[in-house]
Formats: C-alpha cells, sequence, structure tokens
C-alpha cells in the first residue's frame, strides 16, 4: 500500500512554502510537492500563450507515482482550486483534502445575490469593467504583478520587495495571470466540489472578506468538513508563519488516521 501527499503551491510561490509543514506526516504517506506548470526554468508560459486548471490538472497527474493507492491533497489559494479539480477526477484514490483559502472566484462572482456588501465591494474592485484584473492588455505586465501581489498580502508589499526577488518573478507574470483567469471564470458552481472525504478547510483570521466567504461556501456544502480560523494571519499565513498553520494540518492528519 503506497499513500501520497500532494501539496499544491499557489501562484508566484512554489515548493519551497510547503517544507516547514511535511515534519508530522503520518508514518507511510510520503510527500510530493510538484512545481507547477510555468514555474520551472525554462517551462515559462509565453504572453498569450492559453493555459487553463484542467492543462494544471494533468501536468500534476502525471506525476503521482504509479501504484499509489491513497491519495492526500493540500493546497493553497490557487493551489487549493486545483486540488478541489484533481479531487473531481474520476479514478483517482483521494484519501482527504486540507486546503488553506482555496479561491473559487468563478463560484462567488456566479452568486451575487448571496454577497454580503464588503465581499460585493472586493469583487467590483477585481473586476470591474474599469480595471478588471482578467483584462488581457494588462494581465502579466509588472503593474498587473504589483497589485495582485499587494491585493493578497499588503499595499506597498511589491515595492519593497528586494529586486532579486521582482526579477524572479516578473517572468512568471502571464502564468500568474492565466491563474488567476482560471479561478475567476471557472463555471463550476461551489455545490460542485462535493466531497465524501475528510476534508479541513482553513483560513487566516485577517484574510479578506472574498476568500473568507469562499471558504465559508465550500463548507456550506461539505458539512462533514473541519473549518478552522488560523489566528493572527491573512492570506498568505501559510507561506508567512507556517508555524502558526501548522496546528491545522497536525490536527487534519489525527482525524485521518483516527
Amino acid at each position: 500500500m503506497s499513500e501520497v501527499a500532494l501539496f499544491i503551491h499557489s501562484t508566484a510561490t512554489g515548493p519551497f512554502m510547503w517544507r516547514p509543514l511535511l515534519a508530522d506526516l503520518p508514518e507511510g504517506v510520503t510527500p510530493l510537492t510538484p512545481v507547477n506548470r510555468g514555474y520551472a526554468p525554462g517551462d515559462a508560459l509565453s504572453v498569450g500563450q492559453a493555459f487553463s486548471v484542467q492543462d494544471e490538472v494533468a501536468h500534476l497527474k502525471a506525476l503521482i507515482p504509479p501504484g499509489t493507492t491513497g491519495l492526500h491533497l493540500g493546497g493553497h489559494s490557487y493551489g487549493g482550486f486545483v486540488a478541489l479539480t484533481l479531487a473531481k477526477e474520476a479514478g483517482l484514490p483521494v484519501r482527504s483534502m486540507w486546503l488553506y483559502e482555496p479561491v473559487l472566484f468563478g463560484a462567488l462572482r456566479a452568486e451575487p445575490e448571496r454577497m454580503s456588501a464588503d465581499v460585493a465591494a472586493h469583487v467590483e474592485a477585481l473586476y470591474g469593467a474599469a480595471n478588471s484584473m482578467l483584462d488581457e492588455q494588462t494581465g502579466g505586465s509588472e503593474a498587473w504583478i504589483e497589485r495582485f501581489i499587494d491585493y493578497w498580502n499588503q499595499p506597498g508589499m511589491w515595492a519593497s520587495m528586494p529586486d532579486k526577488a521582482k526579477a524572479m518573478t516578473r517572468p512568471l507574470g502571464w502564468k500568474m495571470f492565466r491563474e488567476v483567469c482560471s479561478v475567476s471564470t471557472e463555471p463550476q458552481a461551489f455545490e460542485h466540489y462535493q466531497l465524501p472525504v475528510p476534508l479541513t478547510l482553513a483560513y487566516g483570521e485577517h484574510t479578506t472578506p472574498a476568500a473568507k466567504a469562499m471558504v465559508m461556501r465550500l463548507a456550506e456544502v461539505n458539512p462533514h468538513a473541519n473549518v478552522d480560523e488560523v489566528p493572527g494571519v491573512g492570506h498568505m499565513g501559510v507561506v508567512g508563519a507556517p508555524g502558526v498553520v501548522l496546528p491545522s494540518l497536525k490536527a487534519h492528519w489525527a482525524r485521518v488516521g483516527a
């Protein structure tokens, strides 16, 4: 029997983000932390190149070792969205899922009548016709990257980053844009992501209203899910404060092994 814990990284990060969270995997579970498409040297997407979540899923499925009898999925943000999509693929032996703020803006935008005023304001700021994050003319540009980084962190984050970090991020711009397009236009509703496996949905205490709303809607359609509010952090807590996030993952493994 061979079990794998596949952790999928978020936009503009990489497999490095998972290292502090891999120390306490259950016995017999092997970690797998691949690089998403477009992030490895020589694999950059050229501007204008099409890319969908199904392309990401195909890439990741090909990396799952033959003979895997149990698959545990972890993901952050875009990685959580990919994990949910992967879990719906027929034939994969998914045993559990731990997701930190999976983003399903497509499903959220399809339910305007359910949005609170603060969530609606966030959605309008991101996708309003005057300055949409989905504008292909600006998508992937440095100004677009700055807007993305600042939204999920804090205003001025991009400007404060070291030049080396900026230089490493700029070639990812178009792939980052395609990831945002995927999470923002995916036509599946929240109900599509009902999953009959142990599921933990974690979110940061100080995350955005929209990110929390997406977690809560996923929990609503998966009433068996455990929902963990991680104290003192926001959307990027899993990267910036992994020690604070780790108890949620440890509790998840304990439930899976019970």
